[in-house]
């Protein structure tokens, strides 16, 4: 015995929105990878950043004077992990934004220009006050040791975003979203043909 089709159900189980949703574009595809491809050098910045434990141990003595070596070894140990967990979060979220992206949520599109705005504006920022007042004074202002390594990598991960973002807004890809935004027509649905008891 066969059931009735449920009136908003097309083709089998859960496919009716995928029979309908426009072909993705190559640039969207080729953006979702540069999202991911700029978390994954977020990864690498922070390793070889991280990596470095004296230049860690030297900040920190600066910034707390009283620890001591043990202390210092602990704290160091705690910014590693809490940076990598907190990088691989990182790293989730945009796998996860770029996917709802691909498949045609505006709201992540959003999201993700407004950290690539987020990302851009900070780096620029570092250039502007490393040029104005110099290094030596950055970092006796912010504590904060800003290396040539990050500067590089700030700079790439930023022009990789930028790039995504504007594989985004292009015209085919405005399209795509257009496409997937636009509401469904009503399915009619007619009841099953009566049984042969009830002809």
């Amino acid at each position: 015995m066969t059931h009735p089709q449920h009136p908003d159900r097309i083709g089998g189980p859960g496919d009716g929105a995928a029979a309908e949703r426009p072909p993705l574009p190559n640039p969207l595809n080729i953006a979702r990878w540069l999202w991911i491809a700029a978390a994954v050098l977020g990864l690498v910045r922070a390793y070889v950043r991280l990596s470095d434990r004296r230049a860690l141990a030297t900040e920190l003595r600066a910034a707390l004077p009283d620890l001591s070596q043990t202390q210092i070894d602990e704290q160091i140990n705690a910014l590693i992990m809490f940076n990598l967990l907190y990088l691989l979060a990182v790293l989730a979220l945009y796998v996860s934004l770029s996917l709802r992206m691909t498949q045609g949520k505006n709201w992540a599109r959003v999201v993700l220009t407004v950290f690539a705005g987020f990302g851009a504006f900070g780096t620029l920022g570092t250039l502007l006050l490393m040029s104005s007042i110099g290094r030596a004074e950055l970092l006796r202002i912010t504590q904060v040791r800003v290396e040539t390594t990050d500067v590089v990598f700030g700079v790439l991960v930023t022009a990789v975003e930028l790039v995504a973002l504007v594989l985004m807004y292009l015209p085919e890809t405005n399209r795509y979203f257009q496409a997937t935004r636009r509401p469904r027509a009503p399915q009619q649905w007619a009841p099953p043909p009566p049984g042969p008891f009830l002809r």
